[in-house]
């Protein structure tokens, strides 16, 4: 695997890091004790997963989502459910070739940073448990003690870029100083502006985007 020279590095979570989608892991461990699950389920099959699929995710669909997925849970409760989730089922998706990948970045003195659709909870116990220092994900909206969905922007599409550059404009860099790992095509407009984009485990349609761009790509699937 090749390691680019550039400041500061981002990876995108699901089918990139971990070998599936974070949110998928979820609704099959709360599967095994919870009926609310059935109907987490039926609403990301129903709503969310087609709309991620035709690039249409929106922030109302995605807040409608989180506030189903926790319902009756606060922030704190949701926290300890995660932990529970990671520990017992997430952590066990991890690519082991991801860590090789960012120790190799890290010895260079490159930022590491994920950037995903995850909620913070989710995306910061990957963080931890990758070592990458910096996590920009999806904030969940809490009021009082209630999840009521979503902060802005979100982190996806034109929102995920907008982050991105925030967070390079704050240590005074751009995207030319970077680096974009991700399997998936609804993160093109990222890939197109880093002055290194690489396809990680990608879909089909990445994959043939990848191919006309002259985009290195890796696939740990098949390794």
């Amino acid at each position: 695997m090749r390691v680019y020279d550039v400041p500061v590095v981002f990876f995108d979570l699901d089918d990139s890091l971990i070998n599936k989608d974070a949110n998928s892991l979820w609704i099959r461990w709360r599967f095994r004790s919870e009926r609310w699950a059935i109907v987490e389920a039926m609403l990301a099959l129903a709503s969310l997963y087609r709309a991620y699929k035709r690039g249409r995710v929106t922030h109302w669909r995605l807040s409608n989502y989180y506030r189903t997925r926790t319902r009756g849970m606060n922030l704190a409760s949701y926290e300890r459910r995660v932990e529970q989730f990671f520990t017992e089922r997430g952590q066990l998706h991890i690519y082991p070739q991801a860590a090789s990948l960012l120790f190799a970045y890290e010895r260079q003195g490159t930022e590491l940073v994920m950037i995903t659709g995850a909620d913070h909870v989710i995306a910061e116990a990957y963080g931890r448990a990758l070592g990458i220092p910096h996590v920009i994900s999806n904030r969940l909206r809490v009021e009082g003690e209630k999840i009521v969905g979503l902060e802005r922007p979100m982190c996806y599409g034109s929102g995920k870029v907008a982050l991105a550059q925030a967070f390079l404009q704050a240590r005074g860099l751009s995207f030319t100083d970077a680096a974009f790992y991700t399997d998936s095509h609804a993160d093109i407009p990222l890939l197109e502006l880093v002055a290194q984009p690489v396809v990680l485990n990608p879909n089909e349609q990445l994959r043939n985007a990848a191919t006309l761009r002259n985009w290195p790509c890796l696939d740990w699937r098949i390794e």
